[in-house]
């Protein structure tokens, strides 16, 4: 007799809610593959600081330290790659891989990044890992990372 597969179920958990806190101005963005998208507002000739939120699915033996190991290649492929810093932080009880870094395309200015990781147990059945990544201009940086972390400490995972 054939059985009923379904999701969200226990056996295939539904994404998790992502909740973040965006500055007045900021505008959503429905991006392909992207859960969660959001950008200052437009201005002619500068680069538009954004956040992005994206989950992946991987089975339950996924580690926090593979996650690690996953940001370190995508780094390594970025043009011009210039390090800041990379540690953990702590947010709303999850612990996140947190890397700072700047990179440079030709003919196109500098960006720096704000890149967290964190991997979310889904009832042992399977693992998801939440990525906020946010960029802004190396130009304005000084001021504008100071948004895109703001935006990222205010992130809050809802896993029911």
């Amino acid at each position: 007799m054939p059985r009923s597969i379904s999701y969200p179920s226990a056996d295939f958990p539904g994404p998790p809610r992502i909740t973040v806190e965006v500055p007045d101005g900021w505008e959503t963005l429905t991006v392909p593959g992207v859960q969660l998208a959001v950008a200052q507002p437009r201005v002619d000739g500068q680069f538009r600081a954004n956040v992005v939120v994206t989950v992946q699915r991987f089975g339950p033996e996924f580690t926090l330290e593979e996650a690690r190991t996953g940001l370190e290649q995508r780094k390594a492929a970025l043009p011009g790659l210039e390090e800041i810093g990379t540690g953990e932080v702590e947010v709303d009880g999850i612990t996140w891989i947190a890397s700072e870094y700047g990179y440079t395309q030709e003919d196109r200015p500098t960006v720096v990044q704000a890149a967290r990781y964190a991997v979310v147990d889904r009832g042992g059945v399977a693992k998801d890992v939440v990525e906020l990544v946010g960029s802004c201009g190396a130009e304005l940086a000084d001021d504008e990372i100071e948004i895109v972390r703001s935006i990222q400490d205010s992130v809050v995972l809802d896993l029911s």
